[in-house]
């Protein structure tokens, strides 16, 4: 189990990268199944990085995070039975 830092901003200390999560922020938009890839900073401060299930990039301001909710990890390509070629000739699209 995580440790929570009393830091307001450090949500993102508690997401596991490449884990699959549903987000919310305050002005009620709901973000679902996006893997947690990381944070950068803009401005200096740590914004948090998400991709989409159709790799889509999405950042968001901690300041605004409302919610998050684990889900179950996306299918790799070997769980759906398709090939790697063809998957990774989707992606190039």
């Amino acid at each position: 189990m995580k440790t929570i830092n009393n830091s307001y901003g450090e949500i993102h200390s508690l997401l596991d990268k490449e884990e699959c999560y549903t987000i919310g922020t305050n002005d009620g938009k709901e973000f679902r199944r996006v893997v947690f890839k990381g944070t950068k900073l803009l401005n200096g401060k740590p914004m948090m990085v998400f991709k989409t299930e159709n790799s889509k990039s999405l950042t968001v301001n901690p300041s605004f995070h409302t919610f998050t909710i684990e889900e179950d990890p996306l299918p790799t390509p070997e769980d759906l039975g398709l090939d790697t070629y063809i998957q990774n000739k989707i992606k190039e699209r």
